[in-house]
């Protein structure tokens, strides 16, 4: 029997120009944490969501609320891996988590840590619940520098965990899917666009959060990978920055000069910015930082994901 560990990859628009062409928006608010999900593995997972908030509170970090939207993710790739006998963080398809999560409708700020068991033949006698809670117990038991795992749970800026669960045969899956709720609301494009059309983004972070920076990312559409590939990939980050842009300052600091940013931020904290998608067909990313709103330096972490796609 083998047991492997993936470490979860995470990283964290918008010249002036012509606005965005009318295109139908969607907004994703306070219910997108409560997708409706019959999660055939529930009894089995709630074990291992008890374990990581009981970790998280004993080294001082907030407790997580449960994402039905990021246990489903997690459950289909858990399904794929363990049937396709392939472990790690990408698919058949090539699709790295940040776009499972994207194309299933989140758009919160996500990261993925995975762990596989594998028999050369028959199956497992040993309880899933069991299982889950060493792959995690292995995560936690990691030091400095390879330590991703355990860096992810005890992340204090997530909010929410989903939990993926799958077996096939002599093959188990699990992942634990991470996400950080910190928008009221955010609003995306319905559907695709097309490549060099301008695209609109819009949100409102939470009480007590502003937004510093907004990163416009982007990678082509994904192409299939063998087994061989599959097996060469270990840790993942999000696509490169292809463009990034500031809000503006209305009121700076005395003795400071006015900033000229990239967009305006509401007196509810509310912000929307467009973009050209002028890197070709693929899928772009927005990932906004927040800091806090009293703060006007400090380190900013990421709290969106929002996957926007463009068609040739």
């Amino acid at each position: 029997m083998a047991v492997v560990l993936v470490a979860a990859g995470a990283a964290a628009c918008l010249a002036r120009g012509p606005s965005a062409p009318r295109h139908p928006m969607q907004r994703h608010g306070p219910e997108r944490t409560a997708m409706p999900y019959d999660d055939p593995r529930a009894e089995d997972k709630r074990a291992l969501f008890e374990r990581i908030n009981r970790d998280r509170v004993e080294h001082g970090v907030p407790p997580v609320r449960y994402e039905p939207r990021a246990a489903m993710v997690g459950d289909r790739f858990c399904v794929d891996s363990a049937a396709g006998r392939f472990a790690g963080h990408w698919d058949l398809q090539g699709r790295a988590p940040y776009l499972r999560w994207g194309l299933a409708g989140g758009v919160d700020f996500h990261a993925e840590n995975a762990a596989s068991y594998s028999l050369s033949s028959g199956r497992f006698t040993r309880p899933l619940r069991e299982l889950m809670l060493e792959a995690h117990g292995n995560m936690m038991a990691e030091v400095p520098p390879e330590d991703g795992h355990r860096r992810t749970i005890l992340d204090p800026d997530f909010t929410h965990v989903g939990i993926g669960l799958a077996e096939v045969g002599g093959d188990v899956r699990m992942t634990e899917e991470f996400t950080r709720v910190a928008f009221d609301w955010i609003e995306v494009p319905a559907g695709p666009q097309r490549a060099g059309q301008r695209a609109s983004f819009a949100g409102r972070p939470g009480k007590g959060w502003t937004v510093g920076v907004v990163e416009v990312r982007f990678e082509p559409p994904p192409q299939p990978l063998t087994l061989l590939e599959l097996r060469r990939r270990r840790a993942y980050s999000y696509p490169d920055v292809i463009r990034s842009l500031v809000p503006s300052v209305s009121a700076p600091p005395r003795h400071f000069p006015a900033r000229r940013g990239d967009f305006y931020v509401g007196a509810d904290g509310s912000f929307s910015v467009t973009f050209p998608l002028d890197a070709g067909p693929g899928h772009y990313f927005v990932l906004c930082y927040l800091r806090p709103a009293r703060e006007t330096t400090g380190l900013m972490g990421p709290a969106t994901a929002a996957l926007i796609t463009a068609l040739p």
